[in-house]
């Protein structure tokens, strides 16, 4: 009886595995058996790849008209990422441009 030969994912299929695991009351183990890895290895594509999945825009609300500081200046936001990169916007920023930026460091 010869070893088993360990099957090799492209990242599109790593993706597509986690996201799965990632919705609300999914089985994990069930999700890992049915596609013929470990726990631990679902768990380890989950701690490097489930960012890109799990990020959410969150409606921002403020009473003040404009994002300018009281000196007329434009105000700054800065975002840490659970993977310690960090991300400071200031001005006016298309959101597309910035939830393009967010994925790319979350990933890295």
């Amino acid at each position: 009886m010869g070893r088993k030969r360990r099957r090799e994912q492209s990242v599109a299929e790593k993706r597509r595995i986690v996201a799965e695991a990632n919705q609300q009351d999914a089985n994990k183990s069930a999700i890992a058996r049915r596609y013929g890895i470990s726990d631990s290895q679902l768990y380890a594509w989950r701690k490097v790849l489930g960012s890109e999945t799990d990020a959410h825009f969150l409606p921002v609300i403020t009473d003040e008209p404009s994002l300018r500081n009281n000196d007329g200046s434009l105000g700054s936001i800065d975002i840490v990422l659970s993977n310690g990169h960090r991300l400071t916007i200031s001005g006016a920023v298309d959101p597309a441009h910035v939830k393009r930026l967010l994925r790319t460091l979350v990933s890295t």
